[in-house]
């Protein structure tokens, strides 16, 4: 293992990666994390055994050199926080064997061809992507993808339809996308099966007003975990919330439009955690044996109201 730093914690100059890529051909792992550097040395293309590169938290660097379309045996890319990056290389559908990818970029549109031809893909972040107003349409022909997760990418209106195709995908995160409109004009609600959502969280996203449907329709026999926080305009939960028979814990918090549970609540029997907090209407409702929403969830073995635990069952 080389260190790339000098004892003035300048040693991570283009010249002195490059120097220490000439000396290790054999590399597996490559971590130039929080480093400064404006550009990545073309000589990277000769780590043919590189698993894992990361260049997190650099805010020079610009372009990545299409040279490191050249790594087939990477499988781990990490540009989170790279906010000076323009764009992706153009043949990033070459890095065949990656399976982690961290974006960060300020692009506002995402090629066709570009990463949803990367097939091996299983975990995949975009991370305050502020210019991005659309994904890439094709989504769906990530078919070994398991993680998903949207973060601050300020300016993205909508998600691609072909999300809901994804065959593997069980983990979905959506965290403060002030633009984004998750309601789709037509669903396909004939497609009821053949989802795998597993865990389900989406924070601050303003303009929603009731979970996605076309999202969730497939997976209502395998979502467990369900977490909504901050989304200040959501009014209701639906009716077919009472077909999540999979569900085991709930977290709703600063919801403050949301007024009531849905009918029906009461049959979702492997429900064991439930929290409710910051939801002045909602909150009323679920008071222990008055609220009118108690006996929809008087089964739920731990229930937490705004931050205080209720046991609903004894042992």
């Amino acid at each position: 293992m080389f260190d790339i730093y000098d004892e003035k914690g300048k040693g991570d100059s283009e010249s002195r990666i490059a120097e220490v890529i000439s000396r290790s051909k054999h590399l597996r792992v490559l971590d130039l994390n929080a480093s400064s550097f404006e550009h990545l040395p073309n000589n990277i293309r000769y780590l043919k055994q590189l698993r894992y590169l990361t260049l997190a938290c650099n805010g020079n660097i610009k372009r990545l050199p299409d040279s490191i379309c050249n790594l087939q045996s990477l499988q781990t890319l990490d540009l989170y926080g790279c906010r000076g990056i323009v764009e992706l290389p153009k043949d990033i559908r070459y890095l065949i064997s990656l399976r982690d990818l961290t974006v960060t970029t300020k692009q506002t549109r995402l090629q066709e061809n570009g990463i949803s031809c990367l097939t091996s893909l299983r975990r995949l972040m975009f991370f305050e992507c502020e210019n991005l107003e659309k994904l890439f349409e094709d989504i769906q022909n990530l078919t070994a993808l398991r993680e998903l997760y949207i973060y601050q990418c300020h300016n993205l209106v909508s998600l691609p339809q072909g999300l809901k195709y994804l065959p593997t995908l069980e983990n979905l995160g959506i965290v403060k996308c002030e633009m984004l409109d998750l309601t789709m004009e037509e669903l396909e609600l004939e497609r009821e099966e053949g989802g795998s959502l597993r865990n389900l969280g989406i924070r601050e996203v303003p303009k929603l007003e009731s979970l996605p449907q076309w999202i969730l329709l497939g997976s209502i026999k395998t979502l467990q975990h369900l977490y909504i926080r901050d989304l200040k305009n959501l009014s209701m939960l639906p009716i077919w919330f009472q077909h999540l028979t999979s569900l085991q814990s709930v977290e709703i918090i600063n919801c403050p439009q949301l007024s009531s549970l849905p009918e029906g609540v009461q049959h979702l029997t492997a429900l064991k955690r439930l929290e409710i907090g910051g939801c002045p209407k909602l909150n009323k409702r679920c008071i222990e044996e008055t609220g009118e929403d108690w006996p929809k969830i008087a089964h739920v073995p731990d229930f937490y109201y705004d931050d205080s635990k209720i046991t609903t069952n004894d042992e």
